[in-house]
């Protein structure tokens, strides 16, 4: 796994949502399954 993840084989899913007002809904739709991979907020 080392290999390929230097040899970027491996890809890294991410839901980001801008601002802190948005946390919210993003929090929620997390908890429901909506995201693919890690769920960010972006301050």
């Amino acid at each position: 796994m080392t290999d390929w993840y230097t040899a970027g084989r491996l890809k890294c899913r991410e839901g980001v949502t801008d601002d802190i007002e948005n946390a919210p809904p993003a929090f929620i739709e997390m908890l429901q399954g909506a995201n693919t991979g890690k769920q960010l907020v972006r301050l």
